[in-house]
């Protein structure tokens, strides 16, 4: 089958192969798998956003296909401050406009138990042929992320994964540092239907309405960092504003498809605004955030760009 491997008898012994293991007494406890090697073909597709590059892989991969910027308005991932570690509000909701059912898991310190169900929830996925998103598995020059993972190899004791800088660093995650991370963040997708154009636009505007508040906080928390004397490191500042801006111009496309006569023209302005706040600071060279000319001219922009959210409370 597309994507996964696994070993099997020739056609001719597959009968004889099942009466044997019919008959005779497996001595392992039930649950216990041994050697358990499974591979999916899925891909992480680069995104300004790791978890969007990760369900946009993964929805591929299950045959519910969405553009970017209809999965991130959709779930709201387009309008949330790439700061945020929360996960979208409406992240099942949206997917489930796309015709995906979908099952999060979000924990904070789990236990031993907690951490074997998920993993033998992974490998149940992977045997299914279906990826899995999850925190901490991509790399980035600023810490973990989200990545995918792909498959799993019990003689390396570790998964494979894909998402952002995995093939620089290493295709492999050994269990014991999935193990050790403090969190627990995954999601599980399989196709649940059809998409609904009606339910999509509904939830992406429901996603929106919900987000302005929080942008415009972000907005202004922004502004209050520029005018104070915090020294910013110029890559990791011009990252964050790299993805701020393609996110909202996202938004902007996904609003131009599904028309709506105030979320289409706030997004559009959004858009513009901080498509002229990220030349300020290009990336990976960061530009200059701790220069005083460079912090003004980034003020009066998102000055700008905060009025406009305000106007559309």
């Amino acid at each position: 089958m597309h994507g996964r491997r696994f070993s099997s008898a020739p056609p001719g012994l597959l009968g004889c192969r099942i009466l044997t293991v019919a008959a005779a007494a497996d001595p392992r406890p039930p649950h216990k798998e041994v050697g358990l090697q499974a591979f999916v073909e899925a891909r992480y597709e680069y995104h300004w956003a790791p978890l969007l590059g990760c369900l946009v892989g993964q929805l591929e991969h299950i045959g519910a296909a969405q553009p970017s910027h209809v999965i991130g308005a959709v779930t709201g991932i387009s309008y949330q401050p790439p700061q945020d570690a929360e996960l979208p509000a409406l992240l099942e909701d949206g997917l489930a406009a796309l015709g995906v059912g979908s099952r999060i898991v979000n924990q904070s310190f789990p236990n031993r138990l907690q951490r074997f169900r998920w993993r033998q929830r992974v490998r149940s996925e992977l045997r299914a042929d279906r990826p899995v998103t999850a925190y901490g598995v991509g790399v980035s020059a600023f810490g973990p992320t989200w990545g995918l993972i792909v498959g799993c190899d019990d003689g390396r004791r570790a998964w494979r994964r894909d998402g952002p800088m995995t093939e620089q660093v290493s295709p492999w995650l050994a269990e014991s540092e999935f193990d050790d991370s403090p969190v627990l963040i995954l999601i599980t997708v399989r196709q649940d239907g059809s998409p609904d154009a009606g339910q999509i636009a509904q939830v992406a505007g429901q996603a929106f309405a919900q987000s302005i508040d929080r942008a415009w906080r972000d907005l202004l928390e922004r502004i209050e960092v520029l005018e104070s004397d915090i020294e910013l490191e110029p890559q990791r500042y011009s990252h964050e504003v790299q993805a701020l801006a393609a996110n909202w111009g996202e938004a902007a496309t996904f609003w131009r498809e599904f028309p709506h006569e105030d979320f289409g023209s706030i997004a559009q302005l959004i858009a513009v605004a901080l498509s002229r706040y990220s030349t300020l600071f290009p990336y990976p060279m960061g530009g200059q955030p701790n220069n005083p000319g460079v912090r003004s001219a980034a003020v009066h922009i998102l000055h700008e760009a905060a009025e406009i959210l305000a106007a559309g409370h």
